[in-house]
């Protein structure tokens, strides 16, 4: 048994190695950079701005829900074998800086989008008609368009310093992105200025205090927070059918890769629509092979949203 035990160990650092050794060489053999990213807006960010000049491998498994993602073996080595991973931070990621320590790769340019400035946490913002919010610093930093220009930028900076013989390339990819995210902006702020209502109701988990925030809109939620764990109590339920019915809501919101039960529920109680409003975290299979991008999951929201508010 201990020859047999002895024997799987040298297996697996043997498999390790050679799967290590094929994957630099791969790396070697285009000429690309290899970037890793965690989440899909940063994935989308980076294959943007990369353009040709990269492989972007996006960590999380398309349709696989962000929060409960815990990384295996290979994903660690796609990150040891990277020239850039990309990450949100320690609140979105919290097992990146534990394999972070394991890389021997001095080589490798770190990118944590959460360092561009304070992070909101809920109790930051008090719209939500008196729901108390009990929870840390939100991480969902680029459902504001300001907030994903800023991360663009330090993903361009990293492209930059790690490729300067293409520095004017990533420069100018970095130049018509952020007008693009510019536009977004623009255009979601024309929508809500001409609109009826400046309050929407969210019937899924909440990510979404950047995007308010950014836009003084007021909101009602079921939920405090993403925690997959949380779940709205009956009195809250309760609270927002007489809500919508109130103030003639005309749909109600929920995330993206879940079941909209709660949104579902209060929907049908009040005779309204449920809307997606995609948090951009991750996408479905079928998303990732049509080539969506991060603004039209954006520009699927506004025409959503457009509905919310009229």
């Amino acid at each position: 048994m201990k020859v047999l035990k002895r024997f799987f160990v040298v297996f697996i650092i043997l498999s390790i190695f050679i799967l290590t050794s094929c994957t630099q060489a791969e790396a070697e053999d285009n000429g690309k950079l290899k970037i890793v990213a965690t989440l899909f807006p940063q994935y989308d960010f980076a294959r943007q701005i990369a353009g040709d000049k990269a492989d972007v491998v996006l960590l999380l498994p398309p349709g696989v829900e962000s929060h409960s993602f815990d990384p295996k073996p290979a994903d660690m080595l796609e990150i040891y074998n990277a020239d850039i991973f990309i990450y949100t931070g320690k609140d979105m990621e919290p097992w990146a800086e534990t394999v972070l320590k394991g890389v021997t790769n001095d080589n490798l340019v770190v990118v944590d989008c959460s360092e561009q400035g304070e992070l909101l946490s809920h109790d930051d913002d008090d719209d939500d008609e008196g729901h108390d919010h009990e929870h840390g610093e939100d991480p969902h930093i680029w459902l504001d368009p300001y907030r994903a220009m800023q991360m663009a930028c330090n993903i361009g900076n990293a492209l930059y310093e790690k490729d300067r013989e293409n520095g004017d390339y990533y420069t100018k990819n970095l130049s018509d992105y952020i007008e693009r995210l510019e536009k977004l902006h623009d255009d979601i702020s024309d929508a809500i200025t001409n609109a009826k209502r400046s309050v929407i109701v969210f019937g899924g988990r909440f990510s979404y205090i950047y995007f308010l925030h950014r836009y003084e809109l007021d909101y009602v939620t079921a939920y405090d927070s993403c925690s997959v764990n949380a779940e709205p109590s009956v009195l809250r339920i309760a609270e927002i059918i007489d809500f919508i019915k109130e103030n003639n809501i005309p749909c109600i919101f929920h995330e993206e890769l879940s079941d909209p039960k709660v949104a579902k529920s209060i929907a049908s109680e009040t005779g309204i629509e449920y809307l997606l409003f995609s948090t951009a975290h991750n996408i479905t299979k079928d998303e990732f092979d049509s080539g969506i991008t991060f603004l039209d999951i954006m520009y699927a929201n506004l025409e959503n949203l457009k509905k919310g508010l009229n």
